[in-house]
């Protein structure tokens, strides 16, 4: 059992300029409200490294980043018992800036389970976070 959601927004923002955001990890919280209240990485924006966050309503989460490529992607990676989270950021060029498209993907035997307390807040904290990185990226580029 899977269970995906995306959410996708245009910005004025250059690739470059949102991908400023995601390295910035302390401060996820500024774009994802609704998602994270606060987060950390320990160690390098680089595939391995390992952080943490505490997303709204539920217990802090550890994460290891398992794809990083500067200016285009990052995906981040958790594992809950019988399931795994995944997060993927894309930045696609799109004149005059570029478009982002954030996805979540719960998989595993107990996903099911876990979809029914997450649903929720996935599609609220995601579709919010994507659309807020959208446009402060644009006003702070």
């Amino acid at each position: 059992m899977a269970w995906h959601f995306e959410h996708g927004a245009d910005s004025a923002a250059g690739p470059h300029d949102v991908w400023q955001r995601y390295v910035d990890v302390a401060n996820w919280s500024e774009w994802s409200r609704e998602g994270v209240e606060w987060s950390r990485l320990d160690g390098p924006f680089a595939v391995g490294t390992r952080g943490t966050s505490k997303p709204s309503g539920s217990p802090r989460l550890r994460f290891t980043l398992a794809a990083v490529e500067p200016d285009t992607m990052f995906a981040s990676e958790a594992k809950l018992p019988g399931a795994r989270l995944r997060f993927e950021h894309v930045i696609e060029p799109r004149p005059p800036g570029c478009r982002i498209t954030h996805r979540f993907t719960l998989d595993g035997p107990l996903a099911s389970l876990y979809t029914r307390f997450v649903k929720k807040g996935i599609e609220r904290g995601l579709g919010d976070g994507v659309d807020r990185l959208a446009a402060i990226a644009a006003d702070r580029g």
